[in-house]
């Protein structure tokens, strides 16, 4: 190698790490997920020169497979925000590197680094997050959640954990977050919920399923003790224990309004799958006594 093409490699080199220090702190990366990356992007020059053209494609792959690594929880989309390169180059170049050096990024998604982020984010309480990584360690436990976009895995995590505590959080805050599709979000919240029935199906007695509901409904001791008390006094004439669940939830329908405090409908169908006109036809019944 001349003079000259040694310059001109140590520049690119250069070039290289000055974008992936920029971009990096345009992310918030940690200062060790950037050295990570750095010591990427010197052994991927070693396996293939890196040309002008391409440096910041270069660079922006080894940055993606760093935080990967280093389950630093940035998606694809927030780096080629960073770096201003094509989305479609810079996952090739991003297997490339992978195989190259070989790494296994499979090892390292781990959903519950977006879960805390997401959760930090949107202000949700301590509670919700810790149910959302729960959602996230029972749906890898029943072998579902292989293969799936960890960012598009967490927010479903943090969209169900929010809809049982009756919180506000919108499917589309979550696509923007984890820049992901309504589908992605859609399908993977409805595979969740289907697993945590499965784990944790309604109790058999309506005033069980009260408190079954109130585990992570935020519903106050005395909406609870209300709806029970509701659902004594229908018992006298009607099975409330023929569909628990659907007894439970318009019991806590009518008491929270009530009491002042609403609760949401989808927060009350949701858990055990009732249909609204379940809720609703036995809330009316409830109301009326």
């Amino acid at each position: 190698m001349t003079t000259d093409e040694t310059s001109v490699e140590s520049r690119t080199v250069v070039e290289a790490l000055d974008l992936i220090e920029d971009a990096a702190r345009e992310l918030g990366v940690p200062a060790a997920t950037t050295e990570t990356a750095a010591a990427v992007y010197r052994r991927h020059r070693d396996q293939r020169p890196t040309h002008g053209h391409d440096v910041s494609t270069a660079a922006a792959a080894c940055l993606y497979v760093a935080c990967k690594v280093e389950r630093v929880p940035r998606t694809v989309d927030e780096v080629v925000e960073a770096t201003g390169v094509d989305r479609t180059q810079l996952l090739r170049r991003a297997k490339a590197v992978t195989n190259e050096l070989g790494i296994d990024l499979s090892g390292f998604a781990d959903a519950t680094q977006y879960v805390d982020r997401y959760a930090e984010e949107l202000g949700l309480p301590e509670s919700v997050a810790e149910r959302a990584r729960d959602v996230v360690a029972y749906c890898e436990d029943a072998g579902i959640a292989g293969g799936k976009s960890p960012s598009g895995w967490a927010a479903a995590a943090i969209y169900n954990a929010a809809v049982e505590a009756d919180l506000p959080v919108r499917q589309d805050t979550l696509t923007d977050l984890a820049d992901v599709t309504h589908v992605t979000i859609r399908n993977r919240y409805q595979e969740q919920r289907e697993v945590l029935r499965e784990r944790n199906p309604p109790p058999a007695t309506a005033e069980e399923a009260v408190d079954w509901y109130c585990e992570y409904l935020p519903a106050s001791s005395y909406v609870a003790s209300s709806a029970k008390e509701l659902l004594a006094v229908a018992a006298d004439g009607r099975d409330v224990d023929e569909a628990p669940a659907a007894w439970a939830a318009a019991a806590l329908r009518v008491a929270g309004k009530r009491a002042g405090t609403p609760i949401g409908m989808k927060a009350l169908k949701t858990p055990a799958g009732c249909a609204s006109s379940a809720v609703h036809e036995r809330a009316s019944e409830l109301d009326a006594l």
